[in-house]
């Protein structure tokens, strides 16, 4: 089977309910579990948090997905971050017309991180926005293999040493 770093990411979220309408019309997703229900000495297990008591669902998109979770016991709220000083510094979604995209975030509750979108050497847009709960992530009109070749066209220092 190949190495894949398209299957998903597990965000914490403060109200799932809001975090999933937010991810369904912002950027098309769709639900690939209902919500299930965490507890005990299982979920603990799951969690590394004795009694752990959560609920967590998967949203899909064209590739890959999201899974959200909400701690309901203990209760965790979800910090601000710095994006320099969180462990992972945003994710990423291929779009096909950025400055459309970023529409629909808005109107979806989402909010710019970047003040406009950015036209970048290669010829593609790109800007930061971040999730009700504060995630930052990206927005990019071109896909990660297409994203490397123009890098390399723009300036043929950004190849790696062979």
């Amino acid at each position: 089977m190949p190495v894949s770093a398209y299957h998903h990411i597990a965000l914490r979220v403060s109200d799932i309910d809001r975090t999933t309408q937010f991810y369904l019309d912002a950027l098309g997703g769709h639900l690939l579990t209902s919500q299930m229900v965490y507890e005990g000495s299982d979920a603990g297990m799951i969690m590394g948090l004795p009694n752990a008591h959560f609920k967590v669902c998967l949203i899909g998109f064209d590739e890959g997905a999201i899974e959200l979770f909400q701690f309901l016991e203990p209760f965790h709220e979800v910090p601000p971050t710095a994006q320099a000083e969180a462990p992972i510094m945003h994710f990423c979604f291929t779009v096909d017309d950025v400055p459309e995209a970023l529409e629909r975030v808005e109107a979806a509750g989402g909010k710019r991180f970047w003040p406009e979108v950015m036209d970048m050497p290669g010829d593609f847009q790109v800007v930061y926005v971040t999730d009700p709960d504060g995630h930052v992530f990206e927005l990019i009109g071109v896909d990660a293999p297409e994203l490397i070749k123009r890098l390399i066209a723009a300036d043929p220092a950004n190849a790696p040493a062979v």
